[in-house]
């Protein structure tokens, strides 16, 4: 009888092909569908997942597929919508299939380990595929760690963005920033935490950052601005009367006047106008269709917007309940806020204290730094100690406290040795010419000492008589910009010497609101009638550092920029000014007719003649030149 299957040889080469072969890497949506399985701990449906349940999802999970050309995935979202499994299935199928490292970043440590304890761990438990690759044991080499999970083929570190070794120790392909609009705006003194992880992946071609949130505000909102910026995807459903395809939107959501659980939507079509129920969400969820506002952005930032009226029946909040939670919130911008970051899933325009640096930069006028124009009557000082350098800003003031920047300097050096405090001391005693060629001298300085008080009040404590004092900013959001000053030196029985070193409570919270109004009030006003005169001569930095702050009512002021020494030094200036030895708020108009006599006694100013001996040049933090004519012995 002949032989008619495959002779061995074939069949030896099939046996082979079959042992190497690997099919390759499924989508992220495919792969959930496939493998996860949702726990039964956190899920509100367990079970295997499924696509169909929630649609929307899957173009959001494949854009995350590193054969996705984007490096940048964006999901700006309302509450509720599925955004977190997104990620967790992002995770899963790259440690399954194409195993590579991992930061996931959150808002706290809190945050991270709830959601290593209560998401990962649970998915991991309750998927084998991943049960046989990732190790939940307890032991200390069991690869198993709050902050690390080891795999072959890589690590998830997991970590928060209060803490800087969690940011900047690691280098990795793959970033998640989860509920990035809640993150610190600055980590300590290296900036953004955000953008900190994200140049964990600078290193590799290959690489994926997906940032998830609820957006918060307009001014502090790192989602709403990374979504503009990207594609724009928007899910649109079809009505189910007409077909028109469309985006839900809160505008289209109507009820009658005081039954908002009546609430059904209107189709955007105007042939149409159907107000069609919620029963129909899970037929035209699945017939709607992800499009890109910005397609050209494709290969850039991939971003996708969905907003609560999105969420599956049995999911999350109704229709009906979304409308109950705007009625109750309207007249209450506290709860309207929320209403419209959760589940509109939009930022709301902030009134929070803030200004922007461009506006500023685009004020400057053309006048020399350490000349002194005229109208100024009065000079004061700030100071901000930092760990190399002392920065020290020069404030001319006039009538109606109107304040032009005479100077701005930074001597380099440390604070712990005489040497840097002997250039300050010279700047501070130099005198200047005004534009009347009389001379002038600064009359009060505030040093900050919040940090460095034993090397401030070492130095200021001899040099009272000069107006020079030692200042510290007070957390008191209600204090007033400068008190009663409080005696800082003890004898050795720890009792107070009355002729000891003096350190003022200054309000900084009072004063940068002060300055805050008056600059932005400013935006108008011609050039000789502003609150706040710059030269073209100080650099975009120093703007920069102006407005790196900005006033929330409920967190205080928050940087948004992560070098603020202009500002302070600023605000020093400003309680210097008030110091009882100038107390420039009180003058009267008698008394700015006698500054006048003294200091302009001409009608028609010569010409400014500043003081010069020798031009140097030195550098804000952050790399920008700017000259000065200070005569500094020895300067930086």
């Amino acid at each position: 009888m002949p032989f008619d299957g495959p002779d061995g040889f074939t069949a030896a080469a099939a046996d082979w092909a079959r042992l190497f072969h690997h099919d390759p890497p499924l989508s992220v949506s495919a792969w959930a569908a496939r493998f996860r399985i949702l726990p039964s701990k956190t899920a509100a449906e367990p079970g295997p997942w499924r696509n169909e349940r929630i649609p929307y999802l899957a173009g959001v999970m494949d854009a995350l597929d590193i054969r996705h050309p984007a490096p940048v995935v964006v999901f700006c979202k309302s509450a509720q919508v599925g955004g977190s499994e997104c990620a967790l299935n992002w995770i899963g199928r790259t440690i399954h299939q194409a195993p590579a490292s991992f930061l996931a970043l959150f808002p706290s440590e809190k945050n991270a380990r709830k959601w290593v304890r209560s998401r990962l761990n649970s998915m991991v438990a309750d998927t084998p595929e991943l049960r046989r690759l990732v190790p939940l044991g307890r032991k200390s080499d069991s690869g198993n760690t709050l902050a690390e999970k080891h795999y072959a083929g890589g690590v998830l570190f997991t970590g928060s963005a209060n803490i800087p070794e969690d940011v900047a120790s690691v280098s990795v392909p793959y970033v998640l920033l989860d509920e990035v609009d809640r993150m610190p705006t600055v980590l300590e003194d290296e900036g953004d935490p955000a953008d900190l992880a994200e140049r964990r992946t600078a290193a590799f071609v290959r690489r994926k950052i997906f940032k998830i949130s609820t957006p918060t505000t307009e001014a502090t909102s790192r989602v709403w601005p990374a979504w503009l910026a990207s594609t724009m995807d928007r899910y649109y459903v079809p009505c189910p009367e007409c077909g028109h395809y469309q985006v839900l939107r809160f505008t289209n959501l109507k009820w009658p006047e005081g039954n908002p659980k009546a609430a059904r939507y209107a189709c955007e079509n105007e042939d149409c106008g159907t107000l069609f129920e919620e029963r129909h969400k899970t037929d035209f969820l699945a017939a709607g269709e992800w499009r890109s506002e910005h397609p050209e952005r494709e290969t850039e930032i991939k971003g996708f917007h969905v907003n609560g009226l999105y969420t599956p029946i049995g999911l999350g909040d109704t229709w009906a309940q979304h409308a109950v939670a705007y009625d109750a919130a309207k007249g209450k911008p506290a709860k309207m806020q929320v209403v419209v970051n959760t589940r509109m899933g939009e930022v709301v325009k902030s009134d929070k204290e803030r200004v922007e640096w461009a506006a500023l930069y685009q004020r400057r006028e053309p006048y020399r730094l350490r000349t002194i124009p005229p109208g100024v009557l009065i000079l004061t000082a700030g100071v901000d100690v930092q760990h190399d350098r002392l920065e020290c800003q020069v404030l001319g003031h006039g009538r109606h406290e109107r304040i032009t920047v005479v100077d701005y300097v930074a001597l380099y050096g440390d604070p712990t040795r005489d040497e840097v405090w002997q250039k300050l001391d010279e700047l501070l005693a130099a005198e200047l010419l005004n534009s009347y060629g009389v001379r002038m001298r600064i009359q009060t300085t505030a040093v900050d000492s919040g940090a460095w008080q034993h090397e401030v009040t070492n130095w200021t404590r001899t040099r009272k008589h000069r107006g020079i004092f030692a200042a510290k900013g007070s957390t008191i959001l209600t204090r007033q910009p400068i008190g009663k000053p409080t005696l800082v030196d003890v004898n050795w029985r720890g009792d107070t010497l009355k002729r000891g070193a003096e350190q003022y409570q200054i309000g900084v919270s009072a004063l940068k609101t002060l300055l805050y109004r008056r600059l932005k009030a400013d935006a108008e006003a011609l050039p000789a009638e502003r609150h706040v005169r710059f030269s073209d001569e100080l650099p975009e930095e120093y703007f920069r550092q102006l407005a790196a702050e900005m006033f929330d009512p409920k967190g205080g002021w928050i940087k948004t920029y992560d070098r603020n020494e202009a500002l302070d030094n600023f605000v020093l200036a400003m309680a210097a000014a008030m110091h009882q030895a100038v107390a420039i708020h009180r003058l009267r108009e008698l008394d700015w007719q006698r500054l006048e006599q003294l200091y302009e006694p001409t009608a028609t100013p010569p010409g400014a003649a500043p003081v010069a001996v020798g031009k140097r040049e030195f550098s804000l933090p952050g790399g920008m030149m700017m000259p000065t004519t200070a005569a500094i012995k020895g300067g930086g």
